[in-house]
């Protein structure tokens, strides 16, 4: 059942057989959802949601907040259009209008920055592209800062993105898995909305493509974090200190290439008070992330 507010939007009244009281559910995707127990009527539910309303429309405003900042500092992508720039691992990607006729819709042009077989570079930065992809698309497409643009625009460089998480992710599993002693079924890359990553009691993996959009030392994490649940399914003491004790390796791996995240990164850890620093700091940082 859904009900349909003025300001908060649509809502969504959902029953489930093992709750035992009603919550609600605030999310900057998928939107907000009053929990019900199987055994009480929806109007209880959607009277539930009236005496709560001011505290969802409150924190629907603090989530948009929130992305704000994030588009402002780059840790979002903002709506897309004509000078946009999408930045990955691998590419700083770029978006232009043209006014030509043209043959095709959208058309991607590439550019090497970087040849890795001539400088020797090992690790992957943000700030140090491989590539620059000019995404070309037709005066023909919606207006610039329609949702309808940004939409045809955003599942575009998705695909690109995905392309990149392929040769990307996948290695950055072996890797790990063998330097650390790891046996996975298969991996799968995945356009999620609500996670970075999972993996399934038969050892099967899911990465998200938004993970090239990370700075090197999150993206590892994210892997790491989902090899540790082949030996820790839940995420309990014994989880923790692998991943940590994963991570510090990692992050002293990487200090050695010269990435400029990681002063930053040190920084924060050094001046963290959790009883696991490094993970902690990093699971910390990729909150502020917003997938595409």
């Amino acid at each position: 059942m859904t009900y349909s507010d003025p300001e908060a939007g649509t809502v969504l009244l959902k029953k489930n057989a093992s709750s035992r009281r009603m919550s609600i559910r605030v999310h900057p995707v998928k939107g907000i959802t009053v929990i019900i127990p199987e055994s009480v009527p929806y109007r209880e539910g959607l009277r539930f949601f009236l005496l709560k309303r001011d505290w969802v429309l409150k924190t629907m405003r603090r989530q948009q907040m929130k992305i704000e900042d994030a588009q402002e500092n780059g840790l979002a992508v903002p709506l897309l259009g004509d000078g946009s720039v999408v930045r990955t691992l691998m590419s700083e990607i770029l978006l232009r209008r043209s006014t030509r006729p043209e043959s095709a819709p959208l058309k991607l042009e590439t550019l090497l920055l970087e040849d890795v077989k001539q400088t020797g570079r090992t690790w992957f930065s943000i700030d140090r592209p491989l590539f620059r992809k000019t995404l070309v698309y037709s005066d023909s497409l919606p207006s610039e800062g329609s949702a309808g643009l940004d939409s045809l625009l955003r599942n575009a460089v998705a695909e690109i993105m995905r392309a990149e998480a392929k040769l990307i992710l996948p290695r950055k599993l072996d890797f790990f898995a063998s330097r650390f002693g790891f046996r996975y079924s298969r991996v799968s890359v995945k356009r999620n909305s609500s996670n970075w990553g999972s993996c399934s009691v038969r050892g099967n993996i899911n990465l998200n493509l938004n993970l090239v959009r990370l700075p090197e030392p999150l993206c590892d994490c994210v892997v790491l974090h989902e090899l540790c649940h082949l030996k820790h399914p839940d995420h309990g003491p014994g989880f923790h200190s692998l991943l940590e004790k994963l991570c510090t390796d990692n992050v002293a791996r990487l200090a050695m290439t010269g990435d400029p995240y990681l002063p930053e990164l040190a920084a924060k850890i050094n001046r963290s008070r959790a009883a696991m620093p490094v993970h902690t700091t990093m699971e910390r940082e990729l909150k502020k992330y917003r997938m595409l």
